[in-house]
């Protein structure tokens, strides 16, 4: 019988396979000796290679769960095993998830790699140790921006290359592949509400409406609305008046209380699906819910009853494509694992340079991890 650090290492083996970007990206990372890296992100598998990256390259590496609920403990203890100091576990509860940031902020980065910026906010972006730092998703970007920093951050979820394959098209993908295998339903004849049409909601449109659902868009800007619009979604900015129609609602707007209780309670379909692909569960009224909580008929499916209605929540409101299912393909991730290999020995020896604020990451660094990603070994010539 396999135990659990084999069935580990097969599926590492099995993704290095189809990662020939990141290993390319890896060999050519600068040196990192010196170097005190914190990296909050998804403790999923696919960060592995990152992470091994960074300390073969000589760096001390911390890391804390961008997420509780996306942790892999068997990730966190391979994690350890390397080397990187990683206390994060499954589910780990707000006071101790705030304790190892604590702890890993107080041990003095040099650099910061982040997904959705917990580090950069809990220190008002002023950390006198940190040189610079990366940040990868939306939710993060906007916390930044309010921010008076004292360091240069780039951003690399603007990156084209990430926002047109994972944001556009591998969420909402990853999500409707998810739902089918999470509740074994199917979305077909189903109206699925997506609310927020920025790269994730319309991947998740896109993709819903492929997989045989009448789909409804919700946001309040009306640009978003006329871009769904020319794609033949029906679109409103009021929540009230799509809930009622709703069979399964995606939430994708990148800000917490996207739905709020009292708004769901009053309009919502008895019956009605709830997932969140954004970066936090606070799209959803998880908190709010959680005393109405009935049962878990399925693995990543809580029922709620009030007032008369039945919700189901999945995957407790944390990101679905990811908390209940695999997320992105191995093969795709590579993408995304040679740019952050790519941006992190940036920062390392230029990006450091910079002035302090928020920079979107330069076109040369996404370059490079394109070319890696389609085999090309050099520029083209001019």
């Amino acid at each position: 019988m396999r135990g659990r650090d084999d069935d580990l290492e097969r599926d590492l083996d099995w993704l290095r396979t189809f990662a020939p970007a990141t290993r390319e990206a890896a060999r050519d990372l600068p040196s990192l000796s010196g170097e005190r890296l914190l990296v909050v992100c998804h403790l999923d598998l696919k960060m592995v290679p990152y992470f091994e990256a960074l300390v073969g390259a000589g760096a001390e590496v911390r890391a804390c769960a961008a997420n509780p609920a996306t942790t892999r403990d068997a990730v966190a203890v391979h994690l350890e095993s390397l080397g990187v100091r990683v206390p994060a576990r499954r589910d780990d509860p707000p006071e101790r998830y705030a304790a190892h940031l604590t702890t890993a902020i107080a041990a003095g980065p040099t650099l910061l790699s982040e997904m959705g910026a917990d580090a950069t906010a809990a220190t008002g972006g002023r950390l006198p140790s940190v040189r610079g730092g990366l940040e990868a998703t939306g939710t993060g970007i906007g916390r930044i921006s309010a921010l008076d920093l004292r360091y240069p951050i780039f951003d690399w979820d603007s990156v084209p290359i990430k926002q047109g394959l994972h944001n556009r098209r591998l969420v909402g993908l990853m999500a409707a592949n998810t739902f089918l295998n999470v509740t074994g339903l199917s979305l077909f004849g189903k109206t699925v509400l997506v609310v927020g049409y920025g790269p994730v909601g319309r991947g998740a449109a896109d993709a819903s409406r492929s997989f045989g659902a009448a789909v409804e868009v919700c946001d309040l800007d009306p640009a978003a609305r006329l871009a769904a619009a020319h794609l033949g979604f029906p679109t409103t900015p009021s929540l009230e008046e799509v809930l009622p129609r709703a069979d399964v609602i995606f939430t994708a707007t990148g800000r917490d209380g996207a739905i709020p209780l009292g708004v769901l309670r009053a309009n919502a379909k008895s019956g009605s699906f709830l997932a969140n692909l954004g970066h936090t569960s606070g799209e959803l009224p998880v908190e709010d819910l959680r005393p109405y909580l009935t049962d878990t008929p399925r693995p990543h499916v809580g029922r709620y009853e009030l007032e008369g209605k039945t919700f189901y929540l999945l995957a407790g409101g944390a990101m679905f494509n990811l908390a209940a299912g695999p997320g992105d393909p191995y093969d795709t991730f590579d993408l995304v694992t040679a740019l952050m290999l790519e941006a992190t020995g940036f920062l390392a020896t230029e990006g450091t340079n910079y002035p302090p604020g928020l920079h979107p990451l330069p076109k040369k660094v996404q370059d490079r991890a394109a070319r890696r990603y389609l085999g090309e070994t050099s520029p083209p010539k001019a």
